[in-house]
């Protein structure tokens, strides 16, 4: 259940500018900069909160209960050029119109003494809508030990007193922080940094120095992650120095830190990491300074995961200052014996199973299990999203330990990377050419299989691979990976196990029963769908990618059979609704092991003046759009909580999944009219395999506003495009209200009836959504193919 949200609105007796000054467009609420990053509990203090077009805001939004906010400024500050062109994405040769205003929003806030340490998000409420997402700290009251340059050597430290919060930033390339304080002899302080649950890009390398500048100890130079959290206990009392520095020696704005420093009870390793359900289990906590101490812990789901259970455990220490997350599980458990380090000595086990372990010393732990022919089992790891330091990697392997093959990946055409390097992360990747593409089909970047969702509209444009969540998929077992430019992209058909072939010139892969990162849901946690090629044992290695190991790397493995299900994602989360017209959302299913049946979406609780459609995610495919409209004389005062429900008949019951349900900021606001009117003159569309159709769209301006409008065509089924869209897509000019287009069905596309719309994109400087709907949809028919006599 979503806590309350928390409110405060206030009204403001000065002039501001107009949300829609005459000769521009509506940019949408945008933050740049919140400070401080870091708030103690149990006090009140100023917040500032630096974006565009935030004047005239009245109120703001906590995702945590027990925080209080109350506006008391709102000042416009100079302009900078600089940080605005480019932040959408648009070319820099478009007339944007004047540049919004940037503003600073003061905010008291005001924490009660019992919120728990730990992340808190924010929205402002402005007349344009909710802005993005801002976040800072609820930390302990230990006050600040700021970074004041300079401070690069142990003779220029800061020199402060525990318990202190060591906060600054690695501005620049080489920039080392010093910071100098007393302690006595025997005295162990625990250090953790919490900047990264905010956003920080520093991978800090922490050094303990003693007053002469001898290095006691160094954290985070082999092992990153070892810098998060540690201990040091000092023999003897006196000075001694916190140095900080970059591993990669980088400087920039996003290189903050905010080091605790003190005594306070932090859980780091929990063992095992979950349970079954209904059951309870003695969980072993430890952490630095912690001795480590068994509590009895119950197997009962918590409002906040179904699938989990959430907890601060009470310490020999007192309470954790941090939330653990233990997993919950429906299969029988057991422990690794730990003398299971070889394909010889695997454990024995039989499926269903969870497996409670840990990598020691980087050894892998392998286990033997029996299946049938046929069979279908499901393997996965359930560690660094429990906070593990495992990076785990699992295989199945024949009965004498050696690697089997799951199917044969062909290349068929070939083109390349271009214009710049790509993250593991991103859906959009640029080739050169796509000719012989189309949807569905796989490709094979690196060692990655990904699977296209649209293709590029345009030299200038990407094609989007099916994601999740903003995360790219994988397929066949790889894992998502960056990729540099002029790397070589194959189109690929997927073959069964032992296929073989005459050469093409192309690259033949062969793929195996192995797999690093599971991908969305999953993150570095490995995952695998194993099909047993035939009755007999088979062993599972489980171990740590890069071949570390130690008390920090537990882990769950479960091996079971398959459990179909869903999960859904919308995109925009907050979305913002015109007075009088409509706004697409879209929601993204992730289909889960082998759920392939249609999802009916509906919009949940609405009150009076907003409305929305019902939307299906169809058999097969993996997102629909829906439609949020707002009556032209809708009185919404206050965001609204959004709930987004898809439903789905699996194995004969009904399952009901909310879209993004760790959201507690999923709002829905009302803005003024929107900047254009869109209408969809053709209102159904019937095409054979093949064949094409035109469709008809047209633009009202609204005000005085007169910029171009780029169209997109939403909710289009596989095997169906837009076609002869030229560089920038299907585009009304500044000089046109009305223009048509060509959707294209593919050989081939399969029969299928399906809602789809028509949008508009008014472009501005803000990352958030400015696309305005049709609100007529189009019924789109593809008939059955002719069969020829």
């Amino acid at each position: 259940m979503k806590p309350a949200l928390l409110l405060l609105f206030t009204t403001f007796a000065f002039a501001q500018k107009a949300d829609h000054p005459t000769g521009s467009r509506i940019t949408p609420p945008t933050i740049r900069d919140v400070a401080p990053l870091g708030v103690s509990r149990g006090t009140t203090v100023e917040m500032t909160v630096e974006g565009f077009n935030l004047a005239r805001a009245t109120g703001i939004v906590f995702s945590e209960p027990g925080i209080k906010g109350r506006i008391l400024r709102i000042k416009e500050l100079p302009d900078l050029p600089d940080i605005r062109l480019g932040s959408n994405g648009t070319p820099s040769t478009i007339d944007l119109g004047p540049l919004p205003p940037r503003n600073q929003v003061t905010v008291e806030l005001d924490v009660e003494p019992g919120v728990d340490a730990g992340v808190v998000k924010f929205r402002l409420q402005t007349p344009l809508g909710t802005s993005p997402e801002g976040q800072f700290l609820v930390e302990p009251y230990f006050g600040e030990s700021l970074d004041r340059e300079p401070n690069d050597t142990p003779e220029t430290a800061f020199e402060t007193f525990l318990p202190t919060i060591f906060a600054g930033t690695i501005s620049r390339p080489g920039d080392a922080d010093h910071f100098r304080f007393p302690v006595k002899a025997g005295e162990e302080v625990v250090f953790e940094n919490s900047a990264p649950q905010i956003g920080s890009t520093l991978q800090p390398v922490v050094t303990i120095l003693a007053e002469d500048g001898a290095v006691l100890a160094e954290f985070g130079r082999d092992r990153p992650e070892s810098a998060m959290a540690f201990s040091y206990k000092f023999a003897k009392a006196g000075f001694y120095y916190f140095r900080v520095t970059d591993f990669q020696f980088t400087g920039r704005s996003g290189n903050f830190y905010r080091y605790k420093a003190g005594k306070f009870p932090l859980v780091t390793h929990a063992y095992p990491l979950g349970l079954r359900r209904g059951e309870s289990k003695e969980i072993n906590f430890s952490g630095p300074g912690l001795a480590g101490a068994g509590i009895s812990v119950k197997g009962e789901a918590s409002a906040e995961d179904e699938n989990s259970v959430m907890l601060r455990p009470k310490t020999s220490a007192g309470r954790a200052y941090n939330q653990v997350k233990l997993s919950l599980g429906d299969e029988p458990e057991t422990e690794s014996t730990g003398k299971n380090l070889s394909a010889a000595s695997a454990q024995s086990i039989a499926a269903p199973v969870t497996i409670n372990g840990r990598i020691d010393n980087g050894v892998a732990n392998f286990f033997r299990f029996p299946a049938k022919k046929g069979q279908t089992l499901v393997v996965d790891v359930n560690a660094r999203r429990l906070d593990s330091e495992l990076d785990s990697e699992i295989e199945i392997l024949d009965s004498s330990g050696k690697p089997i093959e799951r199917a044969v990946a062909r290349a068929e055409s070939e083109t390349y990377v271009t214009l710049r390097d790509h993250d593991s992360v991103r859906p959009g990747i640029r080739i050169q050419s796509w000719s012989s593409f189309a949807v569905g089909d796989y490709l094979l970047i690196g060692s990655e299989i990904v699977r296209i969702a649209s293709l590029p509209r345009g030299p200038d444009d990407d094609f989007i691979s099916e994601s999740f969540g903003g995360q790219r998929m994988a397929y066949f077992g790889t894992s998502p990976e960056a990729h540099a430019n002029d790397q070589g992209v194959y189109k690929v058909r997927i073959h069964p196990p032992g296929a073989k072939f005459a050469s093409n010139g192309l690259p033949l892969t062969r793929l195996y029963y192995r797999n690093d990162d599971g991908g969305p849901l999953y993150g570095k946690d490995s995952f695998l769908k194993f099909v047993a090629p035939a009755d007999g044992e088979y062993v599972l290695r489980i171990r740590d990618v890069r071949g570390a190991g130690g008390p920090g790397y537990a882990y769950r493995l479960s091996v079971r059979g398959i459990k179909p299900d869903f999960r859904l994602a919308m995109n925009p989360r907050n979305p913002n609704i015109p007075l009088g017209g409509s706004i697409p959302v879209t929601v993204t299913a992730l289909r889960i092991e082998e759920f392939n049946g249609p999802i009916q979406v509906s919009v949940d609780g609405l009150p009076s003046g907003l409305r929305a459609t019902a939307g299906t995610i169809g058999a097969g495919q993996i997102a629909t759009t829906i439609l949020l409209t707002a009556d032209a004389a809708a009185k919404i005062d206050q965001p609204v909580p959004l709930r987004v429900t898809g439903r789905a008949a699996i194995d004969g019951r009904q399952v009901a999944r909310t879209a993004n349900p760790a959201d507690k900021l999923m709002l829905a606001s009302v803005m003024p009219r929107p900047d254009i009117l869109m209408t969809s003159e053709t209102r159904e569309v019937e095409i054979e395999p093949g064949g094409t159709a035109e469709v008809f769209v047209s633009v009202a301006r609204q005000g005085d506003y007169g910029g171009r409008v780029p169209v997109q065509v939403l909710n289009l089924p596989p095997r169906v495009r837009v076609l002869d869209v030229g560089l920038n897509g299907v585009l009304v000019t500044e000089d046109e209200s009305r223009r048509s287009f060509t959707l294209e069905a593919l050989p081939s596309a399969e029969p299928v009836e399906q809602v789809i719309y028509i949008a508009g994109t008014v472009e501005t400087r803000s990352p958030q959504q400015s696309m305005y709907a049709a609100p007529q949809a189009i019924r789109l028919k593809v008939k059955p193919a002719r069969t020829v006599q």
